[in-house]
């Protein structure tokens, strides 16, 4: 009787568990709008759910160029002119937590409605 108990509890944990974490990767996928910034400056806000066919987006910076690559499912940094490209091997933009840095030509791109008192530049809240 008391191991039924202890079941029943955890299979109840569980599945509530298992339904905030389908709340809140509802709601991150939701908020789909990308900021690309330069110098801490915004170049470009943009909604990835409007975004109807691929195009390329190019940067100039201290050590060359970047480019981004824009789509409806994704965003990501295509290629970059900088000696280490850490940015292109960042992959796609997943995450409001990670964003895609060039350190090199100071380019971040990150998706919007984090925290507004947030710098851009070093991601210290003011």
């Amino acid at each position: 009787m008391k191991n039924r108990i202890w079941i029943i509890v955890f299979s109840a944990v569980f599945v509530l568990c298992i339904l905030s974490w389908m709340y809140i990767s509802n709601i991150s996928l939701s908020k789909r709008v990308v900021g690309i910034y330069q110098n801490g400056c915004l170049i470009e806000k943009i909604d990835l759910n409007t975004v109807s066919q691929e195009r390329e987006i190019t940067v100039s910076g201290e050590c060359g160029k970047n480019t981004i690559l824009v789509s409806h499912e994704y965003i990501k940094m295509k290629s970059a002119e900088c000696p280490d490209k850490i940015c292109v091997k960042h992959g796609e933009l997943k995450s409001l937590n990670n964003p895609i840095v060039c350190l090199p030509n100071k380019i971040v791109i990150k998706f919007e409605g984090e925290a507004e008192n947030v710098d851009a530049k070093t991601g210290a809240v003011k």
